[in-house]
């Protein structure tokens, strides 16, 4: 019976544990599109250099506190030219990069700090049910990353999310526009081996974070001193 009733309390803690975990997921950081159908526009974004559309793309963020990311969502489509899915794309690229500011006080990405790629099979692609003017399905993605990413509060960093294109010179992927216009983003010209530094609509994306809350985790931590002290 004791036994029994250890284990009993063991799954217990084990269950609050994961509750902790899954019910506090909270988006860290959110450039979105409130009206999927408001917009056809996306800037190209290749994770290798291609015969057309030769850029890579990546967008600025700051998050207000200190948080560990774990998730990343976006959304996107193809170009559309030869057909309206993403059969000419079998992998997405994401990368974390630091900050500089140029000598015009603009800014752009500069110490890659993590990266890390996704078969497409893996990213959770979802129609949304809208399309371009072309017939281009718009898709959302979500990755959860295999190592978390610890970020600082009030810090400019840089995402860049890319495709790999099967064929190089047919469609290319387009990171769908959110509805942030006006902020900094940059694009990294493959022909020209640089970051340019670009003032216009920012990209579609989320940022999500499962902490475990210090008052959450004390709750569960309080129950297994408790179950200890029963054992005594």
């Amino acid at each position: 019976m004791q036994a029994r009733i250890q284990s009993t309390r063991s799954v217990a803690i084990m269950l609050a544990l994961a509750a902790v975990t899954t019910a506090h997921a909270e988006i860290a950081y959110s450039q979105t599109l409130a009206d999927l159908d408001s917009t056809d526009f996306g800037w190209f974004s290749h994770s290798e250099p291609r015969a057309t559309r030769n850029f890579k793309h990546a967008d600025n963020f700051q998050l207000s506190t200190s948080t560990q990311i774990n998730q990343v969502n976006w959304w996107g489509m193809t170009e559309g030219v030869a057909s309206t899915d993403l059969k000419n794309f079998d992998t997405f690229q994401i990368e974390f990069y630091t900050s500089r500011t140029t000598n015009n006080n603009r800014i752009k990405p500069d110490v890659l700090i993590a990266t890390e790629s996704f078969d497409i099979s893996q990213t959770n692609t979802t129609d949304t049910g809208h399309r371009t003017a072309t017939g281009a399905i718009k898709y959302s993605h979500q990755i959860t990353l295999t190592n978390t990413l610890s970020l600082d509060a009030n810090t400019t960093y840089w995402i860049a999310i890319s495709a790999r294109s099967i064929d190089g010179s047919a469609d290319a992927w387009q990171w769908l526009d959110s509805d942030l216009f006006g902020g900094a983003s940059s694009s990294w010209d493959y022909a020209n081996n640089r970051w340019l530094a670009l003032q216009d609509t920012d990209s579609a994306f989320q940022l999500v974070s499962v902490p475990a809350p210090a008052s959450s985790l004390a709750m569960v931590l309080g129950l297994a001193a408790t179950t200890r002290r029963r054992r005594g």
